[in-house]
């Protein structure tokens, strides 16, 4: 992403933030970002053989296409609880913009504490962005309260049907409400 491209996202960030409210951009209550390194791949993607790590972000190794998941765990310690979060950032790169090719969606989850029913609170979609390089998009989901007895996830899903488009999961962020 070029400076220029970095400030205006900044800048469309900040001015999106005091339109819907105010939007805190992290504290020392806790890592609100991910690399997609530190994600875990699911069973089938790990059987697969689909991806490979590149520097600290996941790609599909060689030609190979199909669907790659990852889970990024988003800690949460008692400084935190009770905290309003919803403003997801998803660095990416894909290939072909906004086209059918490939896509990276950062789906951010909850589930109750002895619970397997995950419950979806928004999606952070590559293809709602026209770049093509490097580059960071925030989405805004409906602010979540942060509660002890939940724990809180990205689904990571990286797509590509044309081995020719290069698309990679670089990282995957929140920022508070206030």
């Amino acid at each position: 992403m070029t400076r220029r491209s970095a400030i205006l996202v900044i800048a469309l960030t900040l001015g999106s933030a005091s339109l819907s409210g105010k939007v805190l951009a992290g504290s020392a209550d806790g890592p609100l970002d991910q690399i997609g390194g530190a994600c875990v791949p699911d069973g089938e993607t790990i059987r697969e053989g689909l991806y490979e790590t590149r520097g600290f972000g996941v790609g599909f190794r060689g030609a190979s296409t199909g669907t790659i998941r990852l889970l990024c765990p988003f800690p949460v310690n008692s400084n935190m609880l009770g905290a309003n979060v919803g403003l997801t950032f998803l660095s990416f790169i894909d290939g072909d913009g906004i086209g059918e090719g490939a896509r990276v969606q950062a789906i951010f989850r909850h589930a109750a504490i002895g619970s397997n029913v995950a419950i979806t609170n928004g999606v952070c979609d590559s293809n709602t962005s026209t770049a093509t390089g490097p580059t960071n998009i925030g989405c805004f989901n409906p602010s979540l309260t942060l509660k002890i007895d939940e724990t809180y996830w990205w689904d990571i899903e990286i797509q590509r049907s044309d081995p020719s488009i290069n698309v990679e999961f670089l990282s995957v962020g929140m920022r508070y409400y206030n």
